[in-house]
């Protein structure tokens, strides 16, 4: 694989990268066959052929279920092949935003719960989780901790996680973050439009997720509920410009692949749950789509917030 310079971190790594929240929790359209996280043996194993076919980036969180714990038991002894990223949440149990010495407190604290499961002395990235107007405002308090963590040697390099163009937008001017990871598709390519400049004129590293759109760029798309209708529609659309391209892609890897090619992405967030999607997903990296299927893919584009962003479905 070739291989591409995370911006500031100077961190190599393969354009294609492991998305982990499948290995920890239930995620994803619950269409048959597609659904239910593996179990531990399986998903150490898929874990395990990943690094073997030279991915190197793996992505987790806090928040993903038994994620952390899975590859824990996966990378205890290949932590030197992998870069690690993990994220902590900046709210209490209850929901409540704390500032100040308990904020300072709960962070380090998430620190030390990841490590432990990771099995490792340091992450490699350590991420907000959904970062928004909170976070933002508590830039001082944030970049102090993230400052100490990184003189103590737990924590290399410290990103930021997003959904929409607004807040990465305002953490880039703020310049919190050495890396930033964001939502990107074939569906929802607004970060295109201002951020991933952005970010490149600050060296910050972009990591994309979120590309299959939780399923809705493949035939999981089809057992969507009725009031995403214009989803399904749109889903059932770049189906069909695949089937006709002559590429002999799936929808899977037609999606990853338009995401591959965006030069201003450093690393796109593969979210596997079989030892079969990471095999097939290997293949976009070796897939070029000509300009004017690029150019059809593009114009697929949506900016309804209600349709591109998986919170606001109303569905687990």
């Amino acid at each position: 694989m070739n291989q591409r310079i995370l911006g500031r971190t100077g961190l190599p790594i393969n354009p294609l990268a492991l998305g982990t929240v499948e290995l920890g929790m239930d995620y994803g359209i619950n269409a048959p066959g597609h659904f239910g996280r593996p179990g531990e043996a399986a998903a150490i194993g898929l874990v395990h052929a990943a690094l073997d076919a030279g991915i190197n980036l793996i992505d987790t969180a806090r928040g993903y279920g038994e994620s952390e714990a899975v590859l824990g038991k996966a990378l205890h002894d290949r932590r030197d092949r992998v870069v690690l990223a993990t994220k902590l949440s900046t709210r209490l149990p209850d929901g409540s935003k704390p500032d100040g010495g308990e904020l300072r407190t709960l962070m380090l604290s998430q620190l030390e719960t990841s490590l432990r499961l990771l099995q490792t002395d340091w992450v490699d990235i350590w991420q907000l989780h959904y970062v928004d107007e909170n976070e933002l405002g508590k830039a001082e308090t944030i970049c102090r901790v993230f400052d100490e963590v990184k003189a103590s040697g737990k924590v290399r390099w410290v990103g930021g996680s997003f959904y929409g163009a607004e807040m990465p937008a305002a953490a880039l001017a703020l310049d919190l973050f050495d890396t930033i990871q964001v939502t990107y598709s074939v569906f929802d390519q607004r970060l295109a439009d201002r951020v991933f400049a952005l970010a490149q004129e600050k060296n910050v590293g972009v990591i994309v997720r979120s590309v299959l759109l939780k399923g809705a760029l493949t035939e999981r798309a089809d057992y969507l509920p009725d009031h995403l209708e214009a989803l399904r529609e749109r889903s059932r659309t770049f189906r069909q410009l695949v089937a006709a391209s002559g590429l002999a892609l799936t929808p899977a890897q037609t999606a990853l692949a338009f995401a591959l090619a965006q030069p201003q992405i450093h690393a796109v967030l593969m979210g596997v749950r079989t030892l079969e999607e990471v095999n097939d997903n290997l293949v976009a990296l070796e897939a070029e789509l000509p300009p004017h299927f690029v150019a059809q893919l593009a114009a697929l584009r949506i900016d309804d917030e209600t349709l591109i962003n998986p919170g606001k479905w109303g569905i687990p």
